[in-house]
């Protein structure tokens, strides 16, 4: 997911989501259901045990994607340890539907104060950037998977993603990304529930401190899936 070689890793747990998409975070559920916390836990465990208790739906996290305003507290520590913050690589999975310009989809509003139906390609929701990237031939290629990529500072790591409509933008961060001085890596893998960061002793202890993320102290060797 990362490379190897570095002298610390974190993972970082991405939230479940509660009623109009409230963050909850893993430990909530594993107090509900009496699980316990550890640098390996898994979502599925911990929600099948919360279910027979809990009165709440709790919808699990979003895949291979950090909320933005996470990934936001998550640059802003990432820039304090990289001397390149402005001079950054992003990689975006090549295989997201919304990517494709054939592909066309109906935005259905549930509010009957707000917008009806609406229509659109995929062309049609991509900026200008993401459009021209997605045309190109040129990927990055790694087992299994393809990505597109770009280059800028890390405070735009957050920009990527579509708009379902002119106001409404559904961000998705990058699945790798890293500085020109190879400080760091960041991967958001696109079937897990969390993201894997590889950097410094000092990153990863800031990143575990750190009360809006819900972070943990892992191995390079550790496994990313359920035993």
């Amino acid at each position: 997911m990362v490379p190897d070689g570095f002298p610390a890793y974190t993972r970082i747990l991405h939230p479940a989501r509660g009623r109009n998409a409230k963050h909850i975070p893993w430990a909530d559920i594993a107090q509900e259901s009496g699980g316990t916390m550890h640098r390996l836990v898994q979502f599925h465990d911990l929600q099948r045990a919360a279910k027979a208790s809990s009165k709440v739906a709790v919808h699990p996290p979003e895949a291979g994607n950090l909320p933005p305003e996470l990934l936001r507290v998550l640059c802003a520590i990432l820039a304090e340890h990289t001397g390149t913050p402005d001079s950054c690589c992003f990689c975006l999975w090549e295989g997201y539907g919304w990517l494709d310009e054939t592909q066309q989809a109906t935005m259905i509003f549930t509010d009957a104060s707000s917008q009806e139906s609406i229509p659109s390609r995929a062309a049609d929701r991509l900026s200008p950037v993401l459009r021209t990237a997605a045309r190109s031939e040129s990927r990055v290629k790694l087992p299994y998977r393809e990505y597109l990529l770009f280059e800028g500072p890390l405070e735009v790591a957050s920009e990527l993603g579509r708009f379902l409509t002119s106001e409404c933008f559904l961000a998705q961060s990058p699945n790798l990304f890293w500085p020109r001085d190879h400080a760091w890596c960041v991967a958001s893998e696109i079937d897990l529930f969390c993201t894997l960061v590889a950097g410094s002793n000092d990153l990863a202890e800031k990143l575990v401190a750190e009360p809006r993320l819900e972070a943990w102290h892992v191995f390079a060797d550790d496994p990313v899936g359920a035993r």
